[in-house]
């Protein structure tokens, strides 16, 4: 099976979109597909990173031309001018089973016109807010519903909702954390580039809190990084770096994470790790809502009400709280267990002559 992926990571779009696609694009390669990789060269992109995984990437343009400068990250591309792009740096005639797009600003149109590249076509949503011309929709939120695509899909598309298909690597299939009596590991991440700076004020609340150990995982380009250098000065218990290659083990020593409500929201559930959760983008707010209703995390609020007496408060209410944090850990790994990506990659599979088969069990 031949897959190309077409999404894209900058640092206003955020590393998401990218690192779902990776999960699921693992999953398939160890399966004995092929998996390339198309993404435009924005400020922080990761096409070097999709290299050194391996995978063939081609680079598009940073900028189109009838392209709006400083755009909304859920704006529509000028569909024309990707699909141009993606004809320049394929080879002719060069054809693939599945094209899967993970991108806000691409939709049926573009879509449709991509049937040139591909035999079948799989989107990855979270929005519900445009229409789609694909053979497969996976939306793993917990607001993803067929009543929220309804407008937007036709009747033969094959619709993939909620968590059972979350995207998450095999590493996360392991035992869940143990729920101790008080807190005394953090975990403080909020995204791949935490454009938002939501891991500065995150420090300054847990000063408050000088006898717990914390890793602040600030992400790339961190615009406050030299403020939380000094900041750890001098405290031993308090480790900062852009990002870990064992992130998974790191969650699983933790006894609590401080994070948004994008894709690690699930590699949190399926680890049964509480979570003091902050929607630090529009599209995470109605999903973040939804699991906090479900009493799957803790919710402080968007980013603006993420003030650091806010931060303190949440802390507070979970740190010797232990039947609370127990809650939200078992509610949260009902939702996942970490055999989404194979879920959907057999989805795929399934539909292409030969059937590479991954195991996901159901």
């Amino acid at each position: 099976m031949n897959v190309l992926v077409r999404a894209d990571a900058s640092l206003n779009i955020g590393s998401g979109h990218i690192a779902r696609c990776m999960a699921l694009a693992d999953v398939l390669r160890n399966s004995g597909a092929q998996v390339s990789f198309a993404c435009r060269l924005l400020p922080g992109h990761l096409l070097s990173r999709l290299q050194a995984q391996g995978f063939t990437v081609y680079g598009f343009p940073e900028r189109y031309a009838d392209e709006q400068p400083g755009a909304d990250i859920e704006a529509l591309l000028p569909w024309t001018a990707d699909i141009d792009a993606m004809a320049q740096v394929l080879a002719p005639r060069q054809r693939f089973d599945w094209l899967i797009v993970d991108h806000y600003g691409l939709e049926a149109q573009w879509e449709t016109a991509a049937r040139r590249f591909a035999q079948q076509v799989m989107a990855i949503d979270d929005l519900a807010n445009r229409p789609h011309a694909v053979d497969v929709l996976l939306d793993q939120n917990f607001s993803g519903t067929s009543q929220a695509y309804a407008p937007w899909i036709g009747p033969d598309c094959r619709t993939l909702f909620g968590p059972h298909f979350a995207l998450l690597r095999d590493e996360f299939q392991r035992d869940p954390v143990v729920i101790r009596p008080r807190v005394k590991r953090v975990i403080v991440n909020f995204g791949g580039f935490d454009a938002a700076g939501q891991c500065w004020i995150a420090m300054q609340a847990l000063l408050a809190y000088p006898e717990l150990e914390v890793d602040f995982i600030a992400g790339i380009d961190n615009p406050d990084w030299f403020a939380m250098q000094a900041l750890i000065e001098g405290r031993s218990n308090w480790r900062l770096q852009t990002q870990v290659s064992d992130f998974s083990l790191l969650m699983s020593q933790a006894d609590l994470f401080m994070g948004a409500g994008g894709g690690t929201t699930w590699e949190r559930a399926a680890l049964g790790l509480p979570t003091l959760c902050v929607a630090v983008a529009a599209n995470q707010k109605a999903n973040a809502e939804q699991l906090a209703e479900a009493g799957a995390h803790l919710y402080v609020g968007t980013r603006e009400q993420a003030t650091v007496p806010a931060l303190r408060q949440a802390v507070a209410q979970l740190l010797n709280n232990q039947n609370l944090r127990q809650r939200l850990a078992s509610a949260s790994r009902k939702l996942v267990d970490g055999k989404g990506a194979r879920r959907v990659a057999d989805v795929l599979a399934a539909a292409v002559p030969g059937d590479l088969r991954v195991n996901s069990d159901d």
